[in-house]
């Protein structure tokens, strides 16, 4: 059984958002991580923690820009044809 153009489409689309959830939770997790293990390396807690947590939270909103800022391009060059 052949999917129609329409729900591939959909499918697609449900893909790409949840990898921007999923590339959001991992970059804070990634972030926190490396924060708590440089605070128990230093012993400098919590300073690490919430300097990577910042990082970790840039980087997942990076994320979410550069995979939405694709798509918008792919729609804008696919209704131009």
């Amino acid at each position: 059984m052949a999917l129609s153009e329409d729900k591939k489409e959909t499918l697609r689309i449900l893909a790409n958002v949840s990898s921007m959830g999923i590339s959001v939770v991992a970059a804070i997790a990634i972030g926190v991580a490396m924060g708590l293990q440089l605070d128990k390396w230093f012993n400098t807690a919590p300073w690490f923690f919430y300097i990577f947590l910042l990082f970790g939270i840039i980087a997942g909103f990076r994320n979410i820009y550069r995979v939405s800022g694709k798509e918008i391009h792919r729609d804008d060059t696919d209704s131009s044809k």
